[in-house]
């Protein structure tokens, strides 16, 4: 049995970096992972803008009159070459292109709102009110680094910048399979001895949230042919084969047995981890299986410590990697365990609460939880502690 480091390093060990790019449009990139450093080819504003409906004017010329003759008219998304005149002024809108010579822009709710002479009844500084060119984003500026999983503020900038394409890392390939031959299908008719099947659609939807191209969902019934035929069918057109159940040591737990018939190379068979210490990972082709807990829980605990650093190393990012934040325990107990517990929790703040069952069968209270305690081997956990957490996708 290894410790969670070793396990980590070792799958992190047998994972490429890629270095495969594809171009996606800019309505379908949130969640990918940007391939190359983003330098802005242009200046947001491009021009000198007004930033509120009113009147340009020379700030100067504000010293010595306050009536101001009004030579023209500028709508946002117009362009007009306007020569500047002392005493003069140009009717704006927000948004509207700015002449040279004309440096400050006066609200029209402190003016007359005169039309052919306005009347102004405050005196505006220089560049009152007034975008300069670059204001928001340079030319050369350095927008996003590469490694960055696209949010919904990114898209606003790339639309910002006039990009329809984005470059971004070619998505990881996944395939889900679920060994058990009590386990259905949501939507199937529920009968004596059976259950539904929920770990495969938790995994599918985390993945789902950072694009990662999920080849397969399957379950397959506990009988070694099937489930070898499954699982060799997925190493054909998966980086990541990622099966839950069958991998303790009862008489039909055949992931074990399966690993001895097709594996080329046994990662390890069991980790010092608390729940899912049974998870294995192996080599079968060009693929990594990861073998996870039966139990829905304990295989959540286990995806989450083992597949994010996978991730991170295949997109040359940090940003997937388990970050620890370290909180006060409001609520809750922890006896000292052996090994290293993964514990289901709430933060708020800078506290955190235990829930009160813990059992790796029940997922329910995962309603209320968003993150993990880390409880380090014979550690014992009280209110007061402070502990490190792991925040859930």
């Amino acid at each position: 049995m290894i410790n969670v480091i070793e396990a980590i390093k070792i799958l992190k060990d047998n994972i490429k970096t890629q270095t495969e790019f594809l171009d996606v449009s800019l309505l379908n990139s949130e969640g990918y992972v940007l391939a190359k450093d983003l330098y802005s080819e242009i200046n947001v504003p491009e021009f000198p803008k007004s930033a509120m409906d009113g009147y340009a004017v020379n700030y100067k010329d504000l010293e010595n009159t306050r009536k101001f003759k009004v030579i023209d008219e500028i709508y946002a998304g117009q362009f007009k070459d306007i020569e500047y005149k002392p005493n003069t002024a140009i009717r704006v809108m927000t948004g509207s292109f700015i002449p040279k010579g004309y440096n400050c822009v006066v609200k029209q709710e402190d003016t007359d709102y005169g039309v052919e002479y306005v009347s102004i009844n405050k005196k505006e500084k220089e560049y009152s009110n007034y975008c300069h060119i670059g204001e928001d984003i340079k030319k050369g500026d350095l927008i996003l680094k590469a490694g960055t999983i696209i949010s919904t503020i990114h898209l606003g900038v790339f639309a910002s910048l006039g990009l329809n394409m984005i470059k971004v890392v070619k998505p990881l390939s996944v395939s889900l399979i679920s060994t058990g031959s009590e386990l259905l299908y949501p939507g199937e008719k529920l009968e004596n001895g059976k259950i539904y099947c929920s770990t495969l659609f938790t995994i599918n939807s985390y993945l789902k949230k950072f694009n990662i191209k999920v080849n397969n969902i399957k379950i397959v019934k506990d009988n070694l042919f099937d489930i070898s035929e499954s699982v060799e069918k997925a190493s054909q057109e998966s980086d990541i084969i990622i099966t839950t159940g069958g991998v303790s040591v009862g008489k039909y737990d055949l992931i074990p047995e399966l690993y001895n018939k097709i594996s080329n190379n046994i990662l390890f068979k069991k980790v010092a981890m608390k729940p899912g210490t049974p998870v294995s990972a192996a080599l079968i082709n060009d693929s990594i299986i990861i073998s996870l807990s039966g139990n829905p829980f304990a295989a959540l605990a286990n995806f989450q410590v083992l597949f994010w650093p996978i991730a991170s190393k295949y997109y040359n990012s940090e940003e997937f990697n388990n970050i620890e934040h370290e909180k006060i325990v409001k609520k809750g107990y922890l006896k000292p365990s052996k090994l290293q517990r993964y514990v289901r929790a709430r933060y708020y703040n800078e506290y955190v609460e235990l829930e009160d069952i813990h059992s790796s069968s029940v997922i329910s209270n995962l309603l209320n939880c968003n993150c993990l305690i880390v409880q380090k081997p014979d550690t014992e956990i009280k209110e007061g502690d402070k502990v490190k957490v792991i925040y859930l996708p």
